[in-house]
């Protein structure tokens, strides 16, 4: 009896020391983001949830594929909780080469580039420092218009009409003719 109370108490001291450690909170990473996107939307970002969060612990790196379209404006953001002490951002082009990346010792990470291409680019989000498990959250916005030439890929693509015929009014259509009957034996 004595064993199981002192088994009992030891489990509690535990859950009560490391409580801090145990808990991350992935609405308030997702609140993060979209209080940073405020300031992109301010200025014609269209923002996108990317379904890209969840928890992590310190050295966690998470890949995101990213479609882009050339000339448009995108910005990547990552919110965290309050357990996330260090995030950072590397967006990598479709050759592997670095396009921006965001290390600063800082709890969030975000960085704003145009696109040179239509493709894709990787962004890779590194749980740089945590403190126990930490939550994160990413959203896409961007900004401007496809040309019309582009095929249409997602938001920002304006389509252009144009109307069949000529100015001048159409040729009349030659007469038909009748059908031949067959001869009857």
């Amino acid at each position: 009896m004595k064993l199981q109370i002192l088994l009992i108490c030891g489990g509690c001291i535990a859950i009560l020391a490391f409580d801090p450690l145990v808990h991350a909170d992935p609405a308030k990473a997702e609140d993060d983001c979209y209080s940073m996107a405020v300031h992109y939307t301010a200025r014609g970002f269209a923002m996108s949830p990317t379904n890209t969060s969840g928890v992590a612990t310190a050295g966690f790196v998470v890949k995101v594929m990213i479609p882009i379209t050339k000339g448009l404006d995108y910005v990547i953001l990552v919110g965290r909780d309050k357990f996330a002490k260090d995030v950072d951002l590397y967006v990598y082009d479709e050759d592997g080469q670095l396009v921006l990346d965001d290390r600063r010792t800082d709890t969030r990470a975000g960085v704003k580039f145009r696109a040179s291409y239509t493709g894709t680019v990787e962004a890779f989000v590194h749980m740089a420092r945590a403190q126990g498990l930490a939550a994160y959250a990413l959203l896409v916005g961007r900004r401007g218009i496809e040309s019309a030439g582009a095929e249409p890929r997602s938001l920002g693509w304006e389509p252009t009409f144009q109307m069949g015929g000529s100015p001048a009014p159409a040729p009349p259509a030659p007469a038909a003719t009748p059908p031949t009957r067959p001869k009857q034996p």
